[in-house]
């Protein structure tokens, strides 16, 4: 009974690390094609018993799996009208958008209006894989994406997905699933990208080096030239074990999404700058100018300005943060002993109008007062006595040049 208690609380300990979660992926069900090949999507002919069973496998994904992670999956937006509601996921989020043949008379359309909520849920840092964009002769057209996301295709056959040094350097080629050094497309409608838009990141390409699989850095979505490269048209193995290099590339894919960062944004905790994620590689700006050095997650503001952090994400993608601005720098601390290094406390400020700043000692008494934005304390209190080392409690209230005004306090160190 001990051991099994045991084996208990080590599960659910184990439960408690960030790689006991649960991916969620969305996907649209097969029933909104119900005739044709109806296979291009998770619960779909092609996919439903090979490429969906492995995700479900715990063996695969799921705790004590070799990628310890549990898969849940949603299939939905079945009707025309209904992806609308994309945009009340979660923005952690994977969503797989398999191939709808618009020619197809049971196909239920998909409407601007639905692409334009699919577009505007991955602005916001949804996870969306794309398998869609291609218009085969007159039997097929599934290119209700190409324009919003701004890419082309040509048909070409047989064709592959050969990784880049980009495409190497990512989970899909060289994830926990094991090595792809080649995957394959599937059946007739092979090809690749004629066109693809400016700020992209190409992960693989065919053997003439034409583009099949980029991540576009403008949406953060991964675009695969061809859905057989996910199904058993494609040689992705029945059943629920990884067998081959397809099925590698498949269970590598989804690794790489849910490893993939959301857009970088900024967090201000007193002119501590930091961000919501970690990511590959930083570079800090003031003014839109490169701050010498800022190379890590987090910035210490020493100057008021305006700041934001440009970042690389997994799939080499570089992303812009949002912009903070800082119109005050306070100090905390400062050291006036008439060393000529710090000897006088000031406020750093941009398009700061009017200020007011108080400065206590720990009985409450007020120490100092400033009243112009420029103005310095020299540590002597207003009585005329030298202040004594220790904490002080500071209050301010200051308007920009906006005529808004807003209120603030801290502390700050003297030291001798």
């Amino acid at each position: 009974m001990k051991i099994k208690i045991c084996i208990f609380l080590a599960s659910i300990a184990a439960c408690l690390n960030t790689y006991c979660q649960t991916i969620v992926i969305n996907s649209i069900t097969a029933y909104r094609q119900s005739s044709g090949d109806n296979g291009y999507t998770l619960d779909g002919l092609r996919m439903a018993s090979g490429s969906r069973l492995k995700l479900l496998n715990i063996n695969n994904f799921g705790l004590g799996g070799i990628y310890p992670k549990n898969i849940s999956l949603v299939d939905g937006f079945g009707t025309t009208g209904s992806l609308i509601n994309v945009s009340t996921l979660p923005a952690n989020n994977i969503f797989f958008f398999g191939s709808f043949n618009k020619l197809d008379p049971s196909t239920q359309q998909f409407t601007n209006g639905e692409i334009d909520s699919l577009y505007n849920w991955s602005k916001r840092g949804g996870k969306l894989i794309i398998a869609s964009g291609i218009t085969y002769f007159t039997a097929y057209d599934a290119s209700m994406l190409n324009i919003k996301w701004g890419y082309t295709w040509t048909q070409n056959s047989p064709n592959s997905f050969i990784p880049n040094q980009s495409g190497n350097e990512t989970d899909i080629f060289n994830g926990p699933f094991g090595s792809v050094t080649t995957a394959n497309q599937g059946a007739g409608a092979q090809g690749y990208f004629a066109s693809i838009p400016t700020n992209s990141k190409i992960l693989a390409t065919d053997i003439n080096g034409n583009t099949t699989l980029f991540m576009d850095c403008n949406t953060l979505d991964l675009i695969i030239a061809d859905v057989d490269g996910f199904t058993d048209l494609g040689g992705i193995t029945q059943g629920v074990a990884i067998n081959n290099v397809q099925d590698k590339f498949w269970a590598n894919t989804i690794v790489f999404m849910d490893k993939l960062q959301p857009p970088p944004f900024i967090i201000n905790s007193s002119n501590n700058l930091t961000l919501n994620s970690t990511y590959n590689n930083y570079q800090w700006y003031l003014n839109d100018i490169p701050i010498n050095g800022a190379l890590s997650q987090n910035y210490t503001v020493s100057t008021p300005g305006s700041y934001h952090v440009e970042v690389t994400l997994n799939g080499g993608c570089n992303y812009k943060s949002n912009t903070i601005k800082i119109e005050l720098v306070i100090p905390n601390v400062f050291t006036p002993n008439n060393d000529g290094i710090n000897d006088n406390f000031k406020i750093l400020s941009n398009n700061i109008l009017a200020i007011n700043f108080k400065v206590y000692n720990r009985w409450g008494i007020k120490v100092a007062e400033l009243t112009q934005p420029n103005e310095v304390w020299d540590g002597v209190s207003t009585s005329g006595l030298q202040c004594k080392e220790g904490f002080y409690y500071w209050v301010i209230e200051y308007q920009n040049s906006n005529g808004a005004s807003d209120a603030m306090t801290g502390f700050l160190q003297l030291i001798r």
